[in-house]
């Protein structure tokens, strides 16, 4: 025969008997009865809390059997927890002498079938079951809910690391999406503080936690999106603190991974605790295992920041000066070679390529000319011996021909000849020391007729010869200063 429920009204026993002379006076006089209510003094807490566990007892006797899914799983000796669903939650507690005869590891989200009584524990104020066995009932309606959603969402892209993008290394502004008074919101901003500030924060409220958790999150992310280019982010911070399954779940709806995903920001999250992974931390652009963790990625370190340009500026300041010192080398090795230190013994070389050069261009049109005149005489020696008149008209005529022929040629060898000598004569013209002194420069010779390369062989009273353009200039070094680097 089914129970019926449980009617207080019905109640029996001395804590819920009216302190009254019967009901007979109750009901024929109400203000008497009230007059005697008031009278009666009121009720401690403690006196409170045993008239509802004797109601828990009349109402609920004896043993029961329910369904749920576990969730804050909480053990040490004894085992703390949830039993939920959906639309409701009730405390549970299992201790040590029954958990040992569990033959499965309790855990958050796992469904369970209990058999146990019911418990008003008054010193905390919790309604709770005491568990007197427990039986797995397969896996938990949230965790299987998150499965089938992490499956569609894997289908359509969602979480591939292709679609992720990167945020700036130094984000100058950085929009916070979370709860007001959350503690995540406090983590984010010691971190801030912690990491010398180096960006701005504005905060998008919304709420974290409930039914309408999801839409209100995604909203912010648009919010955040759209607010540019009044407040142009670079990227998003989505934080919440830990909490039990059901207090994250926000986190594994479609609305809130879909925003992610559209969003134009990057979105970098931190929800709950190391253990947590929800579905938007898919999906993010980045995720750190908590709100502390997330804003550490985000935000710069001024302090590692100026290291590491003090660091940067010290390896500039020594390429600066390698390069300085390469050139000065450079420039010693140059003013060392001998056209120098002395330009005219330079030309001397030049000018003899150049006057040989000449004299084989000569030679050549001579021997040319020769072997012409050779051959000239030739045609004509066999003209002669020939004599008919018209070959010899004829003959007269090709070697007229070939003699005019042979002079064009000579002529025109004789140009590129002369023109080539000419062409060496003026590059070496160019390259004489004389041709840059003309140009201003001048060279300072010592006493011992070398050059002075550094102050230090020109201590005042030393007299020196300053070789210009069209001759010489002789001074004595007065006073003297060494540039400086």
């Amino acid at each position: 025969m089914a129970r019926k429920p449980f009617d207080p009204s019905l109640a029996q026993g001395a804590l819920f008997r009216q302190q009254s002379a019967g009901p007979e006076q109750g009901s024929t006089n109400d203000a008497s009865s009230d007059a005697r209510a008031a009278a009666v003094p009121p009720m401690t807490v403690s006196a409170l809390a045993a008239r509802i566990k004797e109601a828990l007892r009349l109402g609920v006797p004896g043993s029961f059997t329910v369904r749920g899914e576990l969730g804050r799983v909480s053990r040490s000796q004894h085992l703390y927890a949830t039993l939920r669903e959906q639309e409701a939650t009730i405390g549970l507690v299992m201790f040590a002498r029954e958990l040992s005869r569990v033959g499965f590891e309790p855990r958050e989200g796992l469904a369970v079938i209990v058999r146990g009584r019911l418990d008003f524990y008054g010193p905390q104020g919790k309604l709770q079951v005491i568990a007197e066995s427990m039986e797995p009932d397969g896996q938990g309606d949230l965790d299987a809910r998150k499965r089938e959603l992490e499956r569609l969402f894997r289908e359509r892209g969602w979480f591939n690391a292709e679609r992720k993008r990167a945020w700036p290394r130094v984000p100058r502004h950085v929009a916070i999406v979370t709860s007001e008074g959350a503690a995540a919101l406090q983590d984010v901003l010691n971190v801030h503080r912690e990491r010398g500030r180096t960006c701005r924060l504005t905060l998008v409220p919304t709420l974290v936690q409930g039914d309408r958790a999801a839409a209100e999150v995604a909203a912010a992310i648009e919010r955040a999106n759209a607010a540019s280019p009044s407040l142009p982010f670079d990227c998003i911070l989505l934080v919440r603190g830990g909490g039990s399954k059901e207090d994250l779940w926000a986190f594994n709806e479609a609305a809130i991974v879909e925003a992610i995903v559209k969003s134009r920001l990057p979105v970098i999250t931190g929800i709950g605790h190391q253990i947590d992974v929800s579905l938007a931390d898919l999906a993010a652009d980045g995720t750190a295992a908590t709100p502390s963790l997330a804003a550490a990625s985000v935000f710069a370190d001024r302090a590692a920041l100026v290291e590491e340009l003090a660091v940067r500026a010290a390896d500039l300041d020594r390429a600066v000066r390698d390069a300085l010192d390469a050139c000065s080398l450079a420039l010693e090795r140059l003013t060392s070679r001998p056209v120098m230190q002395s330009p005219a013994a330079a030309i001397v070389p030049a000018r003899a390529r150049v006057d040989g050069l000449a004299a084989r261009a000569q030679l050549a049109a001579r021997r040319s000319a020769s072997e012409l005149a050779k051959r000239l005489a030739a045609i004509e020696a066999r003209l002669a011996r020939l004599d008919p008149g018209a070959r010899q008209a004829a003959a007269r005529a090709r070697v007229e021909d070939a003699a005019r022929r042979l002079a064009q040629a000579t002529a025109r060898r004789t140009e590129r000849a002369t023109a080539r000598v000419d062409l060496v004569a003026r590059q070496l013209a160019a390259l004489s020391p004389t041709r840059v002194l003309e140009r201003g420069y001048s060279i300072t010779l010592g006493a011992d007729g070398q050059p002075v390369r550094s102050i230090d062989r020109a201590p005042p009273g030393t007299e020196l010869s300053t070789v210009v353009a069209d001759g010489r200039i002789s001074s004595t070094v007065t006073s003297r200063e060494k540039e400086s680097t």
